[in-house]
């Protein structure tokens, strides 16, 4: 069954919430699990190693836990002014702040911060949930998808990088993917201009999904889930995708759909 990308339900801020609790147990049972050399292996985001990718989740976690907190992290943190993305200045700190501390300090931090957060951001009201973020959207959009999206792309930057086995389910997982793909066709909806294309999903999570409304599409992309993530969250580069990916019909089509299938993570 093809699947209309752009006709994906919207999440709902209740749905949100229980995506948010399933994807901490998740990333804490990931986080419990690791030993020795995990904690510096490399990962996709090439500043960090493990340990520096976990001080960002338990310090983005702590920022939930108070107002307080989340501005001294996201308004007062000399570190914003100096970063070309205010994004960085703001994972510098968490990061920072974390270097001293052991790895099981880290591992509670998060352990004890995630439920914390996933409450305060469920409680959060609806008018403050309309309040726009630069680069973002608004505060809604930034709680309900960005946050847990960044979870689970950073589980699997860990698995990868420590040979973890991912723990995937189409009702959790695909619907994270989903989202993803629900945010590419509202991004691409105006610049297709006539293109249609076609996305078979493959791997650990499979599906068909359709950008554009030709009954004939211009190309069919055949990619794996994973690739399909690195790319959006532009961890590889439209060159790495496309030698991952299988075309059929119009390459120029295909690099362009590559190129521009990107969305915040």
């Amino acid at each position: 069954m093809v699947r209309k990308a752009g006709d994906i339900p919207p999440v709902a801020h209740a749905e949100a919430g229980q995506q948010s609790r399933i994807e901490f147990e998740r990333v804490l049972a990931l986080l419990e699990s690791l030993e020795g050399d995990d904690w510096q292996q490399q990962t996709y985001c090439t500043e960090w190693a493990v340990r520096e990718m976990v001080a960002h989740l338990a310090g983005s976690m702590t920022g939930s836990t108070s107002l307080s907190e989340f501005l001294r992290q996201n308004v007062r943190n000399p570190y914003i002014k100096e970063a070309e993305n205010p994004v960085d200045g703001v994972n510098r700190l968490q990061v920072e702040e974390r270097a001293s501390k052991t790895t099981a300090e880290i591992i509670d931090e998060f352990r004890q911060s995630g439920p914390v957060a996933i409450r305060n951001r469920q409680k959060l009201p609806w008018l403050v949930r309309q309040v726009p973020v630069p680069g973002v959207g608004n505060f809604g959009y930034l709680m309900d998808i960005i946050y847990p999206r960044d979870e689970w792309m950073h589980r699997y930057d860990i698995c990868v990088a420590t040979g973890k086995k991912m723990v995937i389910t189409p009702e959790h997982d695909g619907r994270l993917t989903d989202l993803v793909l629900l945010d590419i066709a509202k991004k691409l909806k105006k610049p297709l201009t006539g293109r249609t294309i076609v996305l078979q999903i493959t791997g650990a999570l499979t599906g068909t999904y359709q950008f554009g409304s030709k009954a004939e599409p211009d190309c069919t992309l055949e990619i794996d889930l994973f690739d399909l993530h690195l790319r959006a969250s532009e961890r590889i580069s439209v060159d790495d995708a496309r030698r991952r990916t299988a075309v059929s019909g119009d390459e120029a089509a295909a690099r362009w759909f590559l190129s521009n299938a990107t969305v915040l993570y």
